[in-house]
């Protein structure tokens, strides 16, 4: 039998970064298949010399979004308060997968917005998008696992910092 891997339904928290004493909350759980973290390619910049081959190559950083959609139900209120998809805080955000025991990934700060859209198919949905800063150490992008199985926490929840203890992967 193969190992797990890290799709199916996951769960998501986020934590307020701009506010003292803040604690992780839990997220809704996304709509199907939207949950995805896409990396933007460093900028390459090569050194040619006569001939055409290249001397040096070099790249700079790689930038990155998480997204995902959560929907507009009957008593659920927006994670985030934000001024027309502007949100003021930076947040930290972990994705933990359906196995917990397989890494998720995890960015330490973020600037998070938000685009409202409605549709008679689908109705109300508000697409998040975290993008991720330089953080105090280390890679944006963090792949973690936590021992607390976020499924068995309700939408809105917080959890301390001491329930939330982060086991780096690549270390």
């Amino acid at each position: 039998m193969g190992k797990p891997i890290g799709w199916g339904k996951c769960n998501i928290i986020v934590k307020d970064l701009d506010t003292e004493n803040s604690k992780w909350t839990k997220l809704g759980t996304p709509k199907e298949n939207t949950t995805k973290l896409t990396p933007t390619k460093g900028d390459k910049k090569e050194a040619p010399i006569e001939g055409g081959e290249n001397e040096a190559v070099k790249y700079s950083a790689n930038k990155y979004i998480l997204e995902y959609v959560l929907r507009r139900l009957a008593g659920r209120k927006k994670p985030f308060k934000d001024v027309n998809g502007v949100i003021a805080h930076h947040y930290a955000v972990f994705v933990q997968p359906e196995d917990i025991t397989v890494p998720g990934p995890r960015m330490e700060n973020t600037v998070v917005s938000l685009s409202d859209e409605y549709s008679t198919e689908e109705g109300g949905l508000l697409t998040y998008n975290h993008d991720g800063l330089k953080p105090d150490s280390g890679n944006i992008v963090k792949w973690c696992t936590i021992a607390k199985d976020l499924s068995t926490i309700k939408e809105g929840a917080t959890l301390e910092d001491t329930d939330v203890v982060f086991i780096d992967a690549d270390e």
